[in-house]
């Protein structure tokens, strides 16, 4: 991966600036060129509290900032910086603002910080390098966040549907369940209970029936008179016979 390329801009000395101001700058320089970022830093702050609104001042500042990794702060800078009069310190104001964007992972802001260097400076083979690499970046970044959108949305429609699949079960059971219950409700009003289907199950004696028990016990009882009279007729008739004989004293011939 091609690492972006941070353009810093050596500051002139403006006729009339008093001697602090300008060794303010130059220790600046100095410190930045010799990779110490904070003491660069604190110099051109110094020379800042005397003009602060000088571009080129803002621009170093800035760059020194985004090297300590103050990548907010060089933000805010190197947008002042945009408005110098001065075209070439406005293309590289643009093109290390792509920079500092992309550090942020801001890649649509640092593909337009590209382009408007690039309009500036058309011929700025770094800004049109750095400026393909922001576009691979945001493709690369998009494409796995949209799959996983699409996958986290496909898992929701999937989790909301099986829901729906679950209700619609818990719906399709709970009618099954009524209407069982109707049903066994149904038979349990038609059907005797256990014991009351074995009184049903037993045949009652009816009332002709138990007429016909008491009028047999009537007509037992006169059969049973019938014959005791019908013995007492035979004994008085074997007593008339014995009395018969007991009169005869001569022989039968």
């Amino acid at each position: 991966m091609r690492k972006v390329v941070v353009m810093m801009l050596a500051l002139g000395i403006a006729g009339g600036a008093r001697a602090g101001y300008l060794d303010d700058i130059r220790e600046g320089n100095k410190a930045y060129d010799a990779g110490d970022y904070k003491a660069a830093i604190e110099q051109f702050h110094k020379a800042e509290t005397e003009h602060p609104e000088d571009p080129r001042l803002q621009y170093n500042i800035a760059g020194a900032a985004f090297q300590l990794g103050e990548y907010e702060k060089a933000q805010d800078y190197f947008n002042k910086a945009l408005g110098s009069p001065d075209v070439t310190l406005s293309a590289k104001a643009h093109y290390n603002l792509g920079n500092t964007y992309f550090r942020m992972q801001d890649y649509p802001q640092a593909i337009k910080s590209y382009e408007d260097a690039l309009r500036l400076d058309p011929n700025d083979v770094n800004a049109k390098i750095n400026l393909e690499l922001a576009r691979r970046m945001l493709k690369e970044n998009t494409k796995p966040q949209q799959g996983e959108n699409q996958q986290q949305q496909q898992g929701q429609d999937q989790q909301k549907q099986e829901g729906q699949n679950q209700q619609n079960q818990d719906q399709q059971s709970q009618q099954q369940q009524e209407q069982s219950g109707e049903q066994g409700e149904d038979k349990a009003q038609q059907q005797p209970k256990e014991g009351e289907q074995d009184q049903a199950e037993q045949p009652k004696e009816s009332d002709q029936q138990l007429k016909e028990q008491q009028i047999s016990k009537e007509d037992a009882e006169r059969i049973l008179n019938a014959l005791r009279d019908d013995e007492r007729d035979i004994q008085e008739k074997l007593k008339r016979k014995v009395r018969a004989k007991g009169d005869y004293t001569g022989k039968d011939w």
